[in-house]
Protein backbone atom coordinates (compact mmCIF):
# COMPACT_ATOMS: atom_id res chain seq x y z
CA UNK A 1 0.00 0.00 0.00
CA UNK A 2 1.42 3.63 -1.08
CA UNK A 3 1.69 6.36 1.30
CA UNK A 4 1.22 10.12 1.77
CA UNK A 5 3.79 12.44 3.12
CA UNK A 6 1.53 15.15 4.79
CA UNK A 7 3.38 18.83 6.07
CA UNK A 8 1.24 19.60 9.33
CA UNK A 9 1.02 22.71 10.95
CA UNK A 10 -1.14 23.58 13.79
CA UNK A 11 -1.94 24.68 17.08
CA UNK A 12 0.71 23.78 19.42
CA UNK A 13 2.98 22.45 16.72
CA UNK A 14 6.18 24.27 16.68
CA UNK A 15 7.51 23.59 13.60
CA UNK A 16 6.06 22.09 10.45
CA UNK A 17 5.87 18.30 10.41
CA UNK A 18 5.77 15.48 8.06
CA UNK A 19 3.71 12.71 8.31
CA UNK A 20 2.90 9.39 6.28
CA UNK A 21 -0.36 8.04 6.09
CA UNK A 22 -1.53 5.50 3.84
CA UNK A 23 -2.93 6.86 0.36
CA UNK A 24 -6.09 5.21 0.87
CA UNK A 25 -6.79 6.46 4.60
CA UNK A 26 -9.35 8.87 5.75
CA UNK A 27 -8.63 12.62 7.29
CA UNK A 28 -9.42 10.79 10.53
CA UNK A 29 -6.34 8.57 9.69
CA UNK A 30 -4.25 11.87 9.11
CA UNK A 31 -5.43 13.25 12.37
CA UNK A 32 -4.41 10.11 13.98
CA UNK A 33 -0.96 10.26 12.15
CA UNK A 34 -0.32 13.69 13.74
CA UNK A 35 -1.57 12.29 17.04
CA UNK A 36 0.70 9.60 17.30
CA UNK A 37 3.50 11.20 16.12
CA UNK A 38 3.35 14.15 18.84
CA UNK A 39 2.21 11.76 21.49
CA UNK A 40 -0.79 13.12 22.11
CA UNK A 41 -3.84 10.59 22.71
CA UNK A 42 -7.21 11.86 20.97
CA UNK A 43 -9.28 11.45 24.17
CA UNK A 44 -7.10 13.80 25.98
CA UNK A 45 -7.70 16.90 23.63
CA UNK A 46 -10.71 18.35 22.45
CA UNK A 47 -11.27 16.88 18.78
CA UNK A 48 -9.40 19.44 16.41
CA UNK A 49 -10.57 20.55 13.49
CA UNK A 50 -8.45 19.55 9.78
CA UNK A 51 -8.03 22.23 7.30
CA UNK A 52 -6.38 22.40 3.36
CA UNK A 53 -3.58 25.26 3.49
CA UNK A 54 -5.42 28.61 2.51
CA UNK A 55 -8.94 26.40 2.76
CA UNK A 56 -11.95 28.58 3.86
CA UNK A 57 -13.89 25.10 5.62
CA UNK A 58 -12.75 22.16 7.62
CA UNK A 59 -12.76 18.62 5.88
CA UNK A 60 -15.44 15.76 6.81
CA UNK A 61 -13.22 13.63 9.28
CA UNK A 62 -14.38 10.69 7.41
CA UNK A 63 -13.71 11.83 3.82
CA UNK A 64 -10.82 9.81 2.27
CA UNK A 65 -7.85 11.52 1.95
CA UNK A 66 -8.32 11.59 -2.04
CA UNK A 67 -12.09 13.11 -1.59
CA UNK A 68 -11.00 15.88 1.04
CA UNK A 69 -8.70 17.03 -1.78
CA UNK A 70 -5.05 16.09 0.51
CA UNK A 71 -2.33 14.72 -2.01
CA UNK A 72 0.99 13.63 -1.82
CA UNK A 73 3.13 16.63 0.22
CA UNK A 74 -0.12 18.34 0.22
CA UNK A 75 0.16 20.92 3.01
CA UNK A 76 -3.00 20.99 5.99
CA UNK A 77 -3.67 22.73 9.66
CA UNK A 78 -5.19 21.36 12.56
CA UNK A 79 -6.82 23.57 15.42
CA UNK A 80 -9.29 23.89 17.67
CA UNK A 81 -10.57 27.46 16.25
CA UNK A 82 -12.42 27.08 12.99
CA UNK A 83 -11.70 31.09 12.87
CA UNK A 84 -8.94 33.66 13.60
CA UNK A 85 -10.02 36.90 14.29
CA UNK A 86 -7.20 39.23 13.12
CA UNK A 87 -6.51 42.34 13.60
CA UNK A 88 -3.78 44.82 11.71
CA UNK A 89 -3.03 48.52 12.76
CA UNK A 90 -1.27 50.53 10.25
CA UNK A 91 -0.83 54.51 10.74
CA UNK A 92 -4.15 55.49 12.84
CA UNK A 93 -6.17 52.55 11.03
CA UNK A 94 -7.35 49.22 12.32
CA UNK A 95 -9.11 46.82 10.36
CA UNK A 96 -10.30 43.36 11.64
CA UNK A 97 -11.53 40.15 9.53
CA UNK A 98 -11.71 36.78 10.66
CA UNK A 99 -9.86 34.09 8.80
CA UNK A 100 -9.34 30.35 8.57
CA UNK A 101 -6.20 29.49 11.46
CA UNK A 102 -5.23 27.62 8.12
CA UNK A 103 -4.46 30.68 6.06
CA UNK A 104 -0.47 31.73 5.66
CA UNK A 105 0.65 35.07 6.72
CA UNK A 106 1.34 36.48 3.33
CA UNK A 107 -2.47 36.37 2.81
CA UNK A 108 -3.32 38.23 5.36
CA UNK A 109 -0.38 40.53 4.20
CA UNK A 110 -2.25 40.55 1.03
CA UNK A 111 -5.30 41.59 2.83
CA UNK A 112 -4.62 43.84 5.08
CA UNK A 113 -2.45 45.80 2.24
CA UNK A 114 -5.46 46.07 0.16
CA UNK A 115 -7.89 46.99 3.03
CA UNK A 116 -5.75 49.88 3.55
CA UNK A 117 -4.68 50.78 0.09
CA UNK A 118 -1.01 50.46 -0.35
CA UNK A 119 0.23 50.86 -3.50
CA UNK A 120 2.17 47.55 -4.35
CA UNK A 121 5.75 48.87 -4.32
CA UNK A 122 4.78 50.21 -0.91
CA UNK A 123 3.13 46.70 0.17
CA UNK A 124 6.16 44.81 -0.62
CA UNK A 125 7.94 47.32 1.52
CA UNK A 126 6.02 46.40 4.19
CA UNK A 127 5.44 43.48 6.56
CA UNK A 128 3.52 42.13 9.75
CA UNK A 129 4.66 41.81 13.06
CA UNK A 130 3.05 40.77 16.11
CA UNK A 131 1.73 43.65 18.07
CA UNK A 132 3.36 44.57 21.20
CA UNK A 133 6.80 42.13 20.18
CA UNK A 134 9.46 42.09 17.76
CA UNK A 135 8.14 38.81 16.09
CA UNK A 136 7.91 38.84 12.37
CA UNK A 137 5.91 35.55 10.74
CA UNK A 138 7.63 33.93 8.10
CA UNK A 139 5.25 34.42 5.25
CA UNK A 140 4.74 30.80 5.32
CA UNK A 141 3.43 30.25 8.67
CA UNK A 142 -0.03 29.62 9.39
CA UNK A 143 -2.30 31.50 11.64
CA UNK A 144 -3.05 28.55 13.78
CA UNK A 145 -0.07 28.13 14.78
CA UNK A 146 0.64 31.95 16.08
CA UNK A 147 -2.77 31.28 18.76
CA UNK A 148 -3.75 28.91 21.43
CA UNK A 149 -7.67 27.67 21.68
CA UNK A 150 -10.29 29.38 22.98
CA UNK A 151 -8.21 32.71 22.56
CA UNK A 152 -9.23 32.63 18.97
CA UNK A 153 -7.64 36.31 18.19
CA UNK A 154 -4.51 37.93 17.26
CA UNK A 155 -3.09 41.05 16.71
CA UNK A 156 -0.78 42.81 13.96
CA UNK A 157 1.36 45.93 13.38
CA UNK A 158 1.68 46.20 9.42
CA UNK A 159 5.37 47.87 10.06
CA UNK A 160 7.91 49.08 7.18
CA UNK A 161 11.10 46.60 6.62
CA UNK A 162 14.39 47.61 7.83
CA UNK A 163 16.59 49.13 5.40
CA UNK A 164 19.96 48.62 5.67
CA UNK A 165 21.99 51.36 4.39
CA UNK A 166 25.64 50.68 3.37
Amino acid sequence: MSELEIFVQGEGIGEIILVQVPSAGTVRDLLAAVNDRLHVEGHQREQPLVFIEDAEAPLDQSATLEAAGIRDRSRVHIHRCQRVSVTVNFTSGQKTHPFPPSVTVARVHDWACDKFKLADVDAAEHVLQICGTATRPDEDTHLGTLVQHPACAICFDLVAKQRVEG
